[in-house]
Formats: structure tokens, C-alpha cells, sequence
């Protein structure tokens, strides 16, 4: 069974069976759109629902971007594409959440077939969809022992010393 874990940097070499699935930034709809981008870089709304557009059908066909208040994000200033998706991820946040959870639920069912480990480099808050599919949480300091598969070493001293259970035995025995 796949398991996954919330860390805050993915690991930079993967073993086999390992994948690294990011939160939303939506950069690949907001290149498909540049054609209706205002050319003094601040949010219009037409540009706004193009993109928004093209994430719903990809991500959430029952998205009605009509239905959205954009005029709340119109005139936003923004320097590069990176800065735009922080304003689409504010607006799907307040507007339509669902669809951040469906495009993980996709990118999960999406991964390789033999996948053992997921790094996700999100917010333990939107972990849903990876329960939602099947997938266990473990802890970032389990994850050495559950790829390798040997046991972790505990280190420490015992609850019980051999003297002191040889004498609980005697105790018992008279």
C-alpha cells in the first residue's frame, strides 16, 4: 500500500517507487492564456476568466466562473507569471476550493502504478484527496525505515532493568 508525507522540501534524488506531488500553481493554464493578458501586467477580468476557464476544464467541469466576484482581483499588479498564480489560488481558495482538492485527487490518481512513497510539498490542511485515494500518512522520520524496509534501531535505556524484572520473577514464584 502507497503511503505519503508532508514535508516542506521534496528530497532532491528518488528511489524507485518514489514521486513528488506539489500543491496547485496553475502556471501551465496561465501560459495557454497570455494571448488575453493586459499589457500593463495588473489583473483584468476577461484574462482572469480565461484562465480560470481552462483550470475548470481540466479540473472541475462543474466550475462556473461567471459566478465568481472577479471584480474583487481586477487591477492586482503583478511582476511575473508565479505572482499571477498566487491571485488565481487566492480567488479558487475563497471561490471554489473544490477544485484545488480535485486537482489533487487527479495528480494522485495520475501517479505511476507501483508507487510507494509520495512526497507532498503542501499544507498538511489539504491532505483529503490523498485519504480520499487510499494513501496512509507516515511520519518524515519513518520514512527511512519504510523504504528500506528494515526496522528503525531504538536507542535508550530499557522501562525495565534485568534485575529488576529477575527479582519481580522471584517475587512471583514464592
Amino acid at each position: 500500500m502507497a503511503k505519503f508525507v508532508v514535508v516542506k522540501e521534496a528530497p532532491a534524488t528518488l528511489e524507485k517507487g518514489e514521486v513528488v506531488i506539489t500543491p496547485p500553481s496553475f502556471l501551465e493554464e496561465i501560459q495557454a492564456n497570455v494571448r488575453k493578458e493586459p499589457k500593463r501586467k495588473q489583473t483584468g477580468i476577461n484574462h482572469l476568466r480565461e484562465i480560470l476557464n481552462s483550470i475548470a476544464q481540466k479540473y472541475d467541469p462543474e466550475m462556473n466562473v461567471m459566478k465568481f466576484r472577479l471584480v474583487n482581483y481586477e487591477g492586482i499588479a503583478y511582476a511575473n507569471d508565479s505572482e499571477l498564480s498566487a491571485v488565481i489560488l487566492r480567488i479558487l481558495t475563497t471561490e471554489r476550493p473544490e477544485t484545488l482538492e480535485n486537482y489533487l485527487d487527479k495528480v494522485i490518481k495520475a501517479r505511476p502504478m507501483n508507487t510507494k512513497l509520495v512526497y507532498y510539498t503542501g499544507s498538511f490542511n489539504t491532505t483529503g484527496p490523498f485519504y480520499k485515494n487510499g494513501l496512509d500518512l507516515l511520519d518524515e522520520k519513518d520514512v527511512e525505515s519504510y523504504v528500506t524496509g528494515k526496522p528503525k534501531k531504538t536507542v535508550g535505556k530499557p522501562a525495565v532493568t534485568k534485575e529488576e524484572a529477575q527479582a519481580k520473577n522471584e517475587q512471583g514464584t514464592e
